[in-house]
């Protein structure tokens, strides 16, 4: 992610998940169809109608603008197994945080033997990569670096 752009990063993002996202609707049999029909239509949700607008415009600019974009840009500034685990506690913290507001109820132990499989599993990654962690000084090689860089630069000038 710090190599790529973050719109670019998204743009390509969002387009192959569209991609594969049409291939399992064909091959799933899912109904639809390249036209604005608001049922199946895969340009549905472009129909005006009073109650798609706020949804579609909190979908793109809160769940996608700020969720995910949100998540990928923090990879620049952290690992990749810090946001990885965030994203995968995001569901379970959701369930409380909907409980505690009431607009659900709390989940089943189905879901609370699968949010302790998750929990367990990044507990364990987390514990594997700071017993793997090694610190290395490179200072010695980056000022040989240096010194190699200087000295083609005289060379250059010398020709």
């Amino acid at each position: 992610r710090p190599k790529v752009d973050l719109f670019l990063f998204m743009f390509l993002l969002f387009s192959i998940s569209s991609v594969f996202t049409l291939i399992f609707m064909t091959y799933s049999g899912e109904e639809f169809e390249f036209s604005f029909d608001p049922t199946i239509g895969l340009f549905g949700w472009i129909n005006s109608k009073w109650d798609r607008l706020p949804l579609e415009l909190f979908m793109a600019i809160i769940c996608n603008g700020v969720g995910t974009t949100g998540y990928i840009a923090i990879m620049k500034y952290f690992d990749p197994v810090v946001v990885t685990m965030v994203m995968l506690m995001e569901p379970i913290v959701a369930s409380f945080i909907g409980a505690a507001v009431g607009v659900s109820t709390l989940p089943g132990w189905v879901t609370w033997a699968g949010d302790a499989v998750v929990a367990v599993g990044s507990i364990m990654v987390i514990s594997s990569g700071s017993k793997k962690t090694e610190s290395i000084d490179a200072t010695e090689a980056l000022h040989g670096m240096k010194q190699e860089v200087e000295d083609l630069d005289g060379y250059s000038t010398k020709s």
